[in-house]
């Protein structure tokens, strides 16, 4: 009997997904709830498992093709599948494979590190792979490359030249996450006029509150960054200017006022840019933010992120970091109306009645839908972002 394994909707207004890795081949036998593939979705990286066991009889297709929710993903024969959930995978030369225990998260790694999983000796109860395991595979792989490394280069010496030019560029496909924030940012640039206000804002007193504060979470694990300061300032902006919370329906023309502040913030990870979101942004204290941020940056680098911690941010903050630049233009997280952007902050003179002073200052950049917003309200919400965060002592006063 042959089972269709049809993609799921995995995921709220997602109705395809793009497969960017294939963990199995046709012919190969597989295990109920063994993972199959790893597939991008617009919202993030999901790693599907197959409810059935048997023989792959067909794939969807090569790794890059689009799945629509309903299509078969892969083809299982369960026929071949008498006692198999029980057995030892077998690989297609019908050899059995070393029983591997492990959990998802650890087999996923193994597959980022290109660490054959079945060769790694397991420390962890009963035999189970660990992290720490695939670290000690991976260096003693890594020692073993450097010894064999002279003798690689000369081989490599005498090889044909007749593709030298080839070799000078490297192509690399668009597919996955990336393919995804392409198609996500040209449908943002070329949907919404992007217009960005800039300005700065003398943090003084919240770089010596944050440097305080930081120093009695360290005792509880917990790191303090500048953000918890910058969403709550961001939170109350949006109860003063509701239009910047909003979203633009398309379908109906109209502006969509948000009555939650969901935030999202712009997170870096080596595949490319997600964005998490902090649900109910407002109702949390800086301490709870600070906790929150670290556990979703985490999971954004580990993969681990769930689909609803992906979804429904109503307005989104991108923090370039102490290495960034001075101002930027965001691109707006469409169909949100504005982006904020934090930037550096660097020590500078600054004119104060007649004086000349050092302070700490920030660039702050504001892109907004001038569709949606003009340029007079953008100014009074960044002057009112700038107000809080320039005498963050009145956030201390908010229990949340």
């Amino acid at each position: 009997m042959r089972y269709e394994f049809k993609l799921p909707d995995i995921g709220e207004g997602l109705h395809e997904a793009e497969i960017v890795r294939w963990f199995i081949q046709e012919g190969d036998e597989v295990a109920a709830d063994q993972p199959i593939a790893e597939i991008q979705t617009d919202k993030a990286m999901v790693e599907m498992t197959t409810p059935v066991a048997g023989k792959v009889v067909a794939l969807a297709g090569p790794e890059g093709t689009t799945v629509k929710v309903g299509e078969p993903l892969i083809i299982v024969d369960q026929q071949q599948s008498a006692g198999y959930e029980n057995a030892s995978e077998k690989s297609k030369t019908g050899q059995p494979k070393k029983r591997v225990i492990a959990a998802p998260s650890v087999r996923k790694r193994a597959r980022e590190m290109g660490v054959p999983i079945e060769e790694v000796e397991g420390t962890g109860e009963g035999g189970r792979v660990t992290f720490a395991d695939l670290e000690r595979y991976a260096k003693e792989r890594e020692s073993a490359s450097k010894e064999a490394a002279p003798a690689l280069e000369a081989a490599e010496s005498k090889t044909d030249r007749r593709h030298e030019t080839a070799a000078n560029e490297e192509r690399i496909p668009i597919r996955g996450l990336r393919k995804k924030i392409a198609e996500k940012m040209v449908k943002s640039a070329y949907t919404a006029p992007h217009v960005t206000g800039m300005d700065e804002i003398d943090v003084t007193k919240l770089v010596e509150i944050r440097t305080s504060l930081a120093k009695q979470l360290e005792a509880e694990a917990i790191k303090l960054t500048y953000l918890p300061f910058v969403i709550k300032a961001v939170t109350r902006a949006l109860k003063e200017h509701p239009i910047f919370n909003a979203t633009i329906d398309e379908e109906t023309s109209e502006i969509v006022l948000k009555k939650e502040c969901h935030i999202g913030i712009a997170t870096a990870t080596k595949e490319g840019l997600v964005v998490p979101v902090i649900k109910h942004a407002d109702r949390k204290s800086v301490r709870e933010l600070a906790v929150e941020i670290a556990e979703l940056s985490e999971k954004a680098h580990r993969h681990t992120l769930r689909i609803d911690e992906l979804q429904g941010s109503t307005f989104t903050i991108t923090n370039t970091g102490a290495n960034g630049g001075w101002f930027a233009t965001p691109i707006i997280n469409y169909p949100e109306v504005a982006i904020l952007g934090v930037h550096a902050i660097k020590r500078k003179p600054v004119v104060i009645g007649e004086e000349i002073v050092v302070r700490d200052m920030m660039g702050m950049s504001l892109t907004f839908d001038h569709r949606v917003i003009d340029g007079e309200p953008a100014g009074r919400f960044m002057r009112m972002v700038a107000r809080i965060l320039e005498h963050p002592e009145q956030l201390l006063l908010d229990v949340r």
